[in-house]
């Protein structure tokens, strides 16, 4: 066994404290203007909890309000509808559709006689096409994305919606099958959002994400009372770029969700 002195521990451990210190922070909003000669449209992800906030009370009004004062031309929203929790029986994507004034398609991974439960895409922008894709694995939790194609000032831009699962293998699985599926149209710009489930900076999975995606907004956005974790992303690829993005926290977010959303202006070529 190799034994060391209690002074060469103390450097070891000051040298990497150093290291942290000098290693790059991601940065929690981004404000740049949008190029010149490419069209702007604003995003935003968020995963609202079954419409039941931190106060344990469920109100799906108080999540209506949110989206409606983020101002976004879509949003996608993870763990909406019925899962042990909210107003059994109750139908949330129509709901938000109807109070939000923004057209819902919804992904739904569970299908229950007391609710439907998934993702959704809210949207004010013409929608070209819509499908979902399936994500389980194994016996774990369902999980599931939505993969539409909406139009911006007549282009196309691929939007996927996604919930990943809270295992590291069962996450590999599911961004090689998302990454594999955009790579299979790479001129089509590209948006991936929702709440990935990963907090660690340096996870493989995070690494194939940054290899195969321009850019990433990714702010601080839970836990929603002290936001630490990095869990709910927007990357672009295919010519998109993210001049800006934020973490949005007001008295209304901080109380809504277990989650913050992170809102985006994306720029289209």
């Amino acid at each position: 066994m190799i034994r060391f002195s209690r002074e060469r521990v103390q450097r070891i451990a000051a040298a990497l404290r150093a290291a942290r210190a000098r290693r790059p922070r991601p940065a929690d909003s981004r404000n740049s203007p949008v190029p010149d000669g490419m069209a702007a449209f604003s995003v935003a992800t968020w995963n609202i909890h079954s419409c039941v906030g931190l106060d344990a009370r469920f109100a799906p009004d108080r999540i209506a309000q949110v989206i409606r004062d983020l101002e976004v031309d879509l949003i996608g929203l993870q763990e909406v509808g019925w899962h042990h929790r909210g107003e059994s029986g109750m139908d949330q994507f129509a709901f938000l559709e109807q109070h939000t004034g923004l057209k819902a398609y919804a992904g739904p991974t569970k299908h229950s006689e007391r609710a439907h439960y998934g993702n959704c895409l809210l949207t004010r922008l013409p929608v070209r096409s819509m499908e979902t894709m399936d994500l389980s694995v194994g016996k774990r939790e369902p999980r599931g994305a939505i993969d539409a194609v909406v139009e911006v000032q007549g282009r196309p831009v691929r939007v996927i919606v996604a919930h990943l699962g809270l295992d590291p293998w069962e996450r590999a699985k599911q961004v090689g099958d998302i990454v594999s599926r955009v790579e299979r149209q790479p001129e089509l710009p590209t948006l991936f959002m929702g709440d990935l489930n990963e907090w660690t900076p340096s996870s493989p999975r995070l690494r194939h994400l940054a290899a195969s995606f321009a850019d990433v907004a990714n702010p601080r956005s839970f836990h929603a009372r002290m936001p630490t974790l990095r869990l709910d992303r927007i990357y672009v690829t295919g010519g998109l770029q993210i001049p800006a993005f934020e973490v949005v926290r007001s008295i209304l977010t901080r109380r809504a969700s277990d989650h913050l959303p992170v809102r985006a202006v994306l720029a289209v070529p």
